[in-house]
């Protein structure tokens, strides 16, 4: 089963260094996506919300007006506590993992 991490970085460069490492730790980049404020990617903000939680979605979009930016994941279950110390190392933070949560 795959999981959903989120974390905020304070700006984009952050983000992007993260995901150098985890490609060198042999994640797939094709797993990681970033939204950042500046670039208002609002189609790939909607896509994530139905993936969350309720508050953690208004959490997370507050994160987006306040300047930071996401780094948004799907990973197996397995990989979650690689890829959490991984994000704490690289200073993300209000780092979450989420099931998948299902329509209906």
């Amino acid at each position: 089963m795959s999981k959903t991490i989120v974390s905020a970085f304070d700006d984009q460069q952050k983000a992007a260094r993260l995901l150098d490492s985890a490609m060198a730790c042999g994640f797939d980049s094709r797993s990681f996506s970033v939204i950042s404020p500046a670039e208002k990617k609002e189609t790939t903000l909607r896509s994530l919300m139905p993936k969350l939680p309720g508050i953690e979605a208004r959490v997370y979009q507050s994160h987006l007006r306040m300047g930071a930016s996401l780094l948004v994941a799907e990973v197996a279950e397995d990989d979650v506590p690689r890829l959490i110390k991984l994000l704490q190392s690289t200073g993300g933070h209000h780092i979450e993992a989420f099931d998948r949560i299902r329509a209906g």
